[in-house]
């Protein structure tokens, strides 16, 4: 079943051929109905949904309407019609990308919406410096690209980003006023590289792509040749946005069925005590780790987010000092401050925790670098991170 959607358009007001005259008031544009298919329908739902959060402000379905018929933008309503089918689109984008061949408009935006919130999203951890860094170089290759020039959109581009000076320092009011847009991204690239980069973290410089593709006119195979080779950093930080907003990676069934299964069988790990046990049965890893005999304890790790983390805190954790932490999405990790009792501990998703003595938790931290020695574990790694981006 269709609907209804109301838009103002002008209306003729003549009578043989001679203005008729207007009586005072406010001045009224008359109402069109026209039904639409729910095909159309979802795809109006959905763009309104794209500008919506665009603009911060909420959008009517009529109002989007009037937009279409404005701007004639084809393109948009297929990204909204792309939206509808995110993973999917993703999953097709990597196939063409990987297979050499250009992306088409509606297909870039979705792909740098995703990369948006994968930077933004408050659930995960802050990006690498790195990535932040290939993010800002993709966008200074596609905005050296644009057809035109419009300094109103540099200075929303601008708004999006912390500016610094000469030497790197961030600066605001009349002394940022003179530093144009290539300039301050490249001052940004910069910075990132020092190490006190998080002092200039540019948290919003990743929707600039997004509204530039959005808004720019370009010649779409310039924009390929732009975008290529920033592909890998902005595929990684799609696939982590879409992870983080729907709970789910960018799994390609076609692509899993025409792959080789995942054998043969990983050995295990024995290093301190504990045994590190292996299973690729399904569309993931899963890690079994078996305590120390005396504990007769062993715990599984799984899915791929899960593994990252944990072997994130057993790299990055510095768990020498007394009363440190690890605040992590499913991992909650402290050092205690007395000496009577094991120094490192560790609780699994708010359920259970486990202590560890200093020898153990260095135990631990060598089972896993010799566990991801192996090329077998390195290769499911890599076809992982690719499907879930950087966590």
């Amino acid at each position: 079943m269709g609907m209804s959607v109301a838009t103002a358009v002008p209306e003729d007001r003549t009578e043989k051929g001679k203005p008729v005259a207007e009586k005072p008031g406010w001045p009224q544009q008359p109402v069109i109905s026209i039904r639409v298919s729910e095909a159309l329908r979802s795809r109006l739902e959905r763009l309104k949904e794209v500008l919506s959060k665009k603009s911060g402000e909420n959008v009517t379905t009529s109002e989007v309407a009037k937009q279409l018929l404005e701007s004639a933008r084809g393109d948009r309503l297929e990204v909204a019609e792309l939206l509808t089918n995110a993973t999917t689109t993703l999953a097709a984008a990597r196939r063409k990308a990987e297979a050499g061949l250009s992306l088409a408009r509606a297909e870039w935006i979705v792909l740098a919406r995703y990369v948006q919130q994968g930077v933004e999203s408050q659930t995960g951890d802050l990006v690498s410096r790195e990535t932040m860094s290939g993010i800002l170089a993709a966008f200074l290759a596609a905005y050296r690209v644009r057809r035109g020039k419009k300094p109103s959109r540099d200075e929303e581009y601008l708004s999006n980003l912390p500016r610094l000076n000469r030497e790197g320092k961030p600066v605001h009011g009349s002394a940022a006023e003179g530093i144009d847009l290539q300039t301050a991204v490249e001052r940004l690239i910069r910075a990132l590289k020092a190490p006190d980069a998080d002092e200039v973290w540019p948290q919003f410089a990743a929707r600039n792509l997004y509204e530039f593709l959005e808004e720019e006119s370009f010649g779409i195979e310039a924009m390929n040749q732009a975008l290529k080779p920033y592909w890998p950093v902005l595929w990684r930080m799609a696939a982590r946005g879409h992870y983080l907003v729907r709970g789910y990676p960018v799994r390609d069934p076609a692509r899993r069925a025409a792959e080789h299964p995942w054998g043969p069988a990983i050995s295990s790990v024995f290093e301190g005590g504990f045994v590190l046990s292996f299973a690729t049965g399904g569309e993931d890893l899963s890690v079994l780790i078996s305590l120390p005999e005396s504990r007769q304890t062993m715990f599984e790790i799984s899915p791929w987010p899960t593994i990252a983390e944990f072997r994130s805190m057993l790299e990055s954790w510095d768990t020498s000092e007394p009363n440190s932490f690890w605040r992590g999405r499913w991992f909650f990790g402290y050092t205690a401050m007395e000496t009577t009792v094991p120094p490192v501990w560790v609780r699994w998703q708010g359920a259970v925790t486990f202590g560890f003595t200093a020898q153990e938790w260095a135990s631990l931290q060598k089972a896993f670098g010799l566990a991801w020695q192996k090329p077998e574990l390195q290769r499911i790694s890599g076809e992982l991170m690719l499907e879930y981006g950087e966590l």
